[in-house]
Protein backbone atom coordinates (compact mmCIF):
# COMPACT_ATOMS: atom_id res chain seq x y z
CA UNK A 1 0.00 0.00 0.00
CA UNK A 2 1.32 2.99 -0.99
CA UNK A 3 1.65 5.65 1.72
CA UNK A 4 1.20 8.78 -0.20
CA UNK A 5 -2.50 7.45 -0.78
CA UNK A 6 -3.14 7.28 2.90
CA UNK A 7 -5.23 9.69 4.94
CA UNK A 8 -3.26 10.10 8.41
CA UNK A 9 -6.27 11.65 9.62
CA UNK A 10 -7.94 8.58 9.97
CA UNK A 11 -5.21 7.88 12.95
CA UNK A 12 -7.01 10.05 15.64
CA UNK A 13 -10.66 8.57 14.70
CA UNK A 14 -9.22 5.04 15.19
CA UNK A 15 -7.21 5.82 18.42
CA UNK A 16 -10.59 7.94 19.47
CA UNK A 17 -12.85 4.88 18.92
CA UNK A 18 -10.30 2.46 20.78
CA UNK A 19 -10.29 4.69 23.58
CA UNK A 20 -14.26 5.32 23.89
CA UNK A 21 -15.77 2.25 22.10
CA UNK A 22 -18.32 5.15 21.36
CA UNK A 23 -18.80 6.92 18.16
CA UNK A 24 -20.45 9.56 20.43
CA UNK A 25 -17.84 10.21 22.59
CA UNK A 26 -15.13 10.01 19.78
CA UNK A 27 -16.72 12.20 17.80
CA UNK A 28 -16.83 14.58 20.91
CA UNK A 29 -13.54 13.96 21.79
CA UNK A 30 -12.47 15.41 18.19
CA UNK A 31 -14.89 17.97 17.50
CA UNK A 32 -16.44 16.14 14.85
CA UNK A 33 -20.30 15.26 13.89
CA UNK A 34 -21.40 11.50 14.48
CA UNK A 35 -21.84 11.43 10.81
CA UNK A 36 -18.31 12.95 10.02
CA UNK A 37 -17.10 10.23 12.27
CA UNK A 38 -19.31 7.40 11.00
CA UNK A 39 -17.80 8.01 7.71
CA UNK A 40 -14.35 8.27 8.78
CA UNK A 41 -14.55 5.14 10.35
CA UNK A 42 -16.01 3.54 6.67
CA UNK A 43 -13.27 4.69 5.27
CA UNK A 44 -10.77 3.02 7.58
CA UNK A 45 -12.93 -0.49 7.32
CA UNK A 46 -11.99 -0.03 3.75
CA UNK A 47 -8.55 0.81 4.10
CA UNK A 48 -7.56 -1.91 6.26
CA UNK A 49 -10.47 -4.33 5.04
CA UNK A 50 -11.31 -5.30 8.39
CA UNK A 51 -14.35 -4.69 10.48
CA UNK A 52 -12.09 -2.89 13.18
CA UNK A 53 -15.57 -2.87 15.51
CA UNK A 54 -18.47 -4.73 15.76
CA UNK A 55 -21.66 -3.16 17.91
CA UNK A 56 -22.63 -4.95 21.00
CA UNK A 57 -24.62 -4.20 23.79
CA UNK A 58 -21.93 -2.65 25.87
CA UNK A 59 -20.63 -0.72 22.95
CA UNK A 60 -18.31 -0.70 20.18
CA UNK A 61 -15.91 -3.35 20.68
CA UNK A 62 -12.44 -4.04 18.70
CA UNK A 63 -12.20 -6.78 16.05
CA UNK A 64 -8.60 -8.92 17.08
CA UNK A 65 -7.03 -6.60 14.20
CA UNK A 66 -7.88 -3.13 15.74
CA UNK A 67 -7.04 -4.80 19.15
CA UNK A 68 -3.54 -5.31 17.41
CA UNK A 69 -3.51 -2.02 16.14
CA UNK A 70 -4.11 -0.14 19.12
CA UNK A 71 -0.53 0.58 20.66
CA UNK A 72 0.75 1.25 17.45
CA UNK A 73 -1.64 3.97 16.53
CA UNK A 74 -1.03 5.28 19.78
CA UNK A 75 2.45 5.25 19.80
CA UNK A 76 2.52 6.75 16.45
CA UNK A 77 -0.02 9.72 17.38
CA UNK A 78 2.52 10.24 20.71
CA UNK A 79 5.81 10.53 18.52
CA UNK A 80 3.81 13.36 16.12
CA UNK A 81 2.85 15.16 19.08
CA UNK A 82 6.43 15.29 20.79
CA UNK A 83 8.54 15.34 18.44
CA UNK A 84 6.99 17.12 15.03
CA UNK A 85 4.35 19.10 16.88
CA UNK A 86 5.50 20.33 19.77
CA UNK A 87 9.09 22.71 20.53
CA UNK A 88 12.10 21.04 20.98
CA UNK A 89 12.99 22.33 24.94
CA UNK A 90 16.72 23.91 25.23
CA UNK A 91 17.34 23.51 28.81
CA UNK A 92 21.00 25.57 29.41
CA UNK A 93 22.16 23.21 32.63
CA UNK A 94 21.60 19.93 30.85
CA UNK A 95 21.95 20.79 26.98
CA UNK A 96 25.28 19.22 24.99
CA UNK A 97 24.55 21.62 22.03
CA UNK A 98 27.61 23.01 19.71
CA UNK A 99 26.68 26.78 18.88
CA UNK A 100 28.88 28.32 16.25
CA UNK A 101 29.24 32.36 16.12
CA UNK A 102 31.01 34.49 14.15
CA UNK A 103 32.95 37.47 15.24
CA UNK A 104 35.20 40.10 13.42
CA UNK A 105 38.76 40.11 14.83
CA UNK A 106 38.14 42.66 16.92
CA UNK A 107 34.91 40.89 18.64
CA UNK A 108 36.89 37.74 18.78
CA UNK A 109 39.21 39.83 21.04
CA UNK A 110 36.67 41.95 22.74
CA UNK A 111 33.60 40.49 22.84
CA UNK A 112 34.23 36.14 22.58
CA UNK A 113 35.90 35.86 26.54
CA UNK A 114 32.96 37.58 27.81
CA UNK A 115 30.57 35.25 25.95
CA UNK A 116 32.71 32.20 26.84
CA UNK A 117 32.60 32.72 30.18
CA UNK A 118 29.16 33.68 30.55
CA UNK A 119 28.15 30.48 28.73
CA UNK A 120 30.32 28.14 31.09
CA UNK A 121 28.82 29.66 34.35
CA UNK A 122 24.99 29.22 32.94
CA UNK A 123 25.57 25.91 30.56
CA UNK A 124 28.43 24.16 31.36
CA UNK A 125 28.17 21.47 29.24
CA UNK A 126 27.16 23.86 25.68
CA UNK A 127 30.33 24.03 24.04
CA UNK A 128 31.11 27.02 21.79
CA UNK A 129 33.26 27.20 18.40
CA UNK A 130 34.33 30.79 17.04
CA UNK A 131 34.05 31.65 13.02
CA UNK A 132 35.63 34.25 11.60
CA UNK A 133 34.38 34.94 8.13
CA UNK A 134 34.90 37.33 5.24
CA UNK A 135 32.12 39.81 5.08
CA UNK A 136 30.53 38.64 1.80
CA UNK A 137 30.60 35.00 3.49
CA UNK A 138 28.48 35.65 6.48
CA UNK A 139 25.18 35.37 5.18
CA UNK A 140 25.66 32.63 3.13
CA UNK A 141 26.72 31.05 6.71
CA UNK A 142 24.15 32.12 9.08
CA UNK A 143 21.48 30.72 6.01
CA UNK A 144 23.04 27.61 6.12
CA UNK A 145 23.11 27.17 9.76
CA UNK A 146 26.98 26.96 9.69
CA UNK A 147 26.75 29.98 11.90
CA UNK A 148 24.09 30.31 14.89
CA UNK A 149 24.67 34.16 15.26
CA UNK A 150 27.29 36.74 13.88
CA UNK A 151 28.50 39.96 15.75
CA UNK A 152 29.89 42.99 14.51
CA UNK A 153 29.54 46.03 12.52
CA UNK A 154 28.65 44.23 9.38
CA UNK A 155 26.83 46.86 6.61
CA UNK A 156 25.70 45.47 3.52
CA UNK A 157 24.53 42.41 5.45
CA UNK A 158 20.81 41.14 3.46
CA UNK A 159 18.02 42.81 5.30
CA UNK A 160 16.18 39.36 5.24
CA UNK A 161 18.50 38.31 8.10
CA UNK A 162 16.93 39.39 11.65
CA UNK A 163 19.61 41.80 13.67
CA UNK A 164 19.40 43.56 17.40
CA UNK A 165 21.31 46.31 18.26
CA UNK A 166 23.90 45.75 21.20
CA UNK A 167 26.25 48.86 21.12
CA UNK A 168 27.69 51.77 19.19
CA UNK A 169 32.15 51.97 18.68
CA UNK A 170 33.47 54.74 18.71
CA UNK A 171 37.40 54.84 17.63
CA UNK A 172 40.32 56.35 19.42
CA UNK A 173 44.12 56.79 18.50
CA UNK A 174 46.79 54.43 20.03
CA UNK A 175 50.12 55.11 21.12
CA UNK A 176 52.97 53.80 22.50
CA UNK A 177 53.87 55.43 25.87
CA UNK A 178 57.29 56.31 24.28
CA UNK A 179 56.21 57.93 21.38
CA UNK A 180 57.01 61.63 21.22
CA UNK A 181 52.28 62.37 21.23
CA UNK A 182 52.07 60.36 24.36
CA UNK A 183 50.40 61.92 26.82
CA UNK A 184 49.92 65.39 24.24
CA UNK A 185 46.88 66.88 22.87
CA UNK A 186 46.55 65.50 19.22
CA UNK A 187 45.92 67.66 16.26
CA UNK A 188 44.79 67.11 12.85
CA UNK A 189 48.03 68.48 11.31
CA UNK A 190 49.82 66.01 13.82
CA UNK A 191 47.76 63.28 12.78
CA UNK A 192 48.21 63.62 9.37
CA UNK A 193 51.87 64.01 9.19
CA UNK A 194 52.46 60.77 11.97
CA UNK A 195 53.23 57.61 10.40
CA UNK A 196 50.20 55.60 11.01
CA UNK A 197 49.73 51.40 10.87
CA UNK A 198 46.15 51.57 9.00
CA UNK A 199 43.65 48.46 8.91
CA UNK A 200 41.03 48.56 6.24
CA UNK A 201 37.71 46.67 7.09
CA UNK A 202 34.26 46.76 6.53
CA UNK A 203 33.80 49.70 8.84
CA UNK A 204 34.81 52.27 6.23
CA UNK A 205 36.29 54.11 9.02
CA UNK A 206 39.62 54.52 7.74
CA UNK A 207 37.96 55.65 4.55
CA UNK A 208 36.11 58.23 6.53
CA UNK A 209 39.13 59.08 8.07
CA UNK A 210 40.77 59.92 4.47
CA UNK A 211 37.77 61.96 3.55
CA UNK A 212 37.62 64.03 6.46
CA UNK A 213 41.28 64.99 6.25
CA UNK A 214 41.13 65.67 1.95
CA UNK A 215 38.19 68.36 3.19
CA UNK A 216 41.21 69.96 5.22
CA UNK A 217 43.54 69.25 2.45
CA UNK A 218 45.43 66.86 4.41
CA UNK A 219 46.93 63.55 4.23
CA UNK A 220 48.49 60.49 5.61
CA UNK A 221 51.63 60.05 3.65
CA UNK A 222 53.28 57.50 5.77
CA UNK A 223 51.07 54.34 5.81
CA UNK A 224 51.62 50.50 6.89
CA UNK A 225 48.46 48.89 5.66
CA UNK A 226 47.70 45.58 8.17
CA UNK A 227 44.77 42.98 7.37
CA UNK A 228 44.28 42.98 11.00
CA UNK A 229 44.16 44.98 14.48
CA UNK A 230 45.50 42.14 16.49
CA UNK A 231 48.63 42.79 14.58
CA UNK A 232 49.08 46.19 15.75
CA UNK A 233 50.72 45.57 19.44
CA UNK A 234 54.34 44.94 18.45
CA UNK A 235 54.88 47.66 15.37
CA UNK A 236 52.97 50.43 17.96
CA UNK A 237 55.39 49.42 20.88
CA UNK A 238 58.48 50.59 18.28
CA UNK A 239 57.18 54.12 19.48
CA UNK A 240 57.31 55.27 16.05
CA UNK A 241 53.65 55.01 14.37
CA UNK A 242 50.35 56.11 15.59
CA UNK A 243 46.99 53.52 14.67
CA UNK A 244 42.96 54.33 14.80
CA UNK A 245 41.12 51.28 16.59
CA UNK A 246 38.01 50.84 18.20
CA UNK A 247 37.92 52.16 21.55
CA UNK A 248 37.24 48.59 23.37
CA UNK A 249 39.88 46.98 21.86
CA UNK A 250 42.14 50.04 22.51
CA UNK A 251 41.06 49.47 26.14
CA UNK A 252 41.96 46.28 26.04
CA UNK A 253 45.36 47.18 24.88
CA UNK A 254 45.93 49.68 27.44
CA UNK A 255 45.96 46.76 30.13
CA UNK A 256 49.52 46.09 29.07
CA UNK A 257 50.79 49.58 30.04
CA UNK A 258 53.09 49.90 27.31
CA UNK A 259 50.13 51.99 25.37
CA UNK A 260 48.61 55.76 25.63
CA UNK A 261 45.24 56.28 24.34
CA UNK A 262 44.59 60.14 22.24
CA UNK A 263 41.41 61.58 21.60
CA UNK A 264 41.02 61.71 17.91
CA UNK A 265 41.21 65.91 16.86
CA UNK A 266 37.70 65.23 14.26
CA UNK A 267 34.43 63.21 14.73
CA UNK A 268 34.01 60.18 13.07
CA UNK A 269 30.77 58.24 12.75
CA UNK A 270 30.82 55.62 15.48
CA UNK A 271 29.73 51.97 13.73
CA UNK A 272 27.08 49.82 15.39
CA UNK A 273 27.71 46.26 16.50
CA UNK A 274 24.63 43.75 15.85
CA UNK A 275 23.68 40.72 16.76
CA UNK A 276 22.45 39.14 13.12
CA UNK A 277 20.61 35.90 12.90
CA UNK A 278 18.60 34.16 9.86
CA UNK A 279 14.75 33.31 10.16
CA UNK A 280 15.24 29.60 10.00
CA UNK A 281 16.39 29.76 13.79
CA UNK A 282 14.45 32.56 14.62
CA UNK A 283 12.10 30.53 16.77
CA UNK A 284 14.80 27.90 17.52
CA UNK A 285 14.78 27.68 21.29
CA UNK A 286 18.43 27.44 21.94
CA UNK A 287 19.46 30.29 19.33
CA UNK A 288 16.76 32.30 21.48
CA UNK A 289 18.37 31.54 24.53
CA UNK A 290 21.67 32.21 23.30
CA UNK A 291 20.59 35.60 21.89
CA UNK A 292 19.14 36.64 25.00
CA UNK A 293 22.07 35.80 26.78
CA UNK A 294 24.30 38.19 24.13
CA UNK A 295 22.07 40.91 24.62
CA UNK A 296 22.24 41.02 28.59
CA UNK A 297 26.15 40.76 28.07
CA UNK A 298 26.33 43.90 25.95
CA UNK A 299 23.04 45.94 26.29
CA UNK A 300 25.05 48.68 27.67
Amino acid sequence: MDIRKVDLNLLPVLDALLHHHSVTLAARELNMSQSALSTALARLRDLLGDALFVRTGRGLLPTPRATTLAPHVAAILKQVQEQVLSAQPFDPKTSQRVFTICHSDVGSYVLWPRIVQAVSERAPGVQLSLRILAHTDIAAALESAAVDVAIGAFPGLPESLFQRKLFDRQYVALVSNQHPLAGRKLTVQAFARTPQVVVRQSSGIQEAIDQTLARLHLQRTQTLEMPSYLMLPPLLRSGRHLAVLPGQLADAFLHEGAFSNLKLPFELPSSTIRLHWHRRLHEDAGNVWLRGLIAELFKR
